[in-house]
């Protein structure tokens, strides 16, 4: 996999991530620091929890 490849998969997950936390910001009736924060954890969390769990599935796949 390519920097070009690596860069276009970064911009589909971060345009995925501005869709959704646009969408819940407009849901809530009053913005607070709270709710971007506990949004923000959670959106870095999986966003750092996929590719862990997508290298260790590779990794007991690789000799296939």
């Amino acid at each position: 996999m390519g920097i070009g490849e690596l860069l276009l998969l970064a911009v589909g997950l971060s345009m995925d991530a501005f869709a959704v936390s646009v969408c819940k910001g407009l849901s809530v009736r009053k913005a607070e620091v709270k709710h971007g924060l506990l949004v923000g954890a959670y959106f870095g969390g999986f966003q750092a929890l996929m590719p862990a769990i997508g290298y260790l599935l590779g990794r007991q796949f690789e000799s296939l």
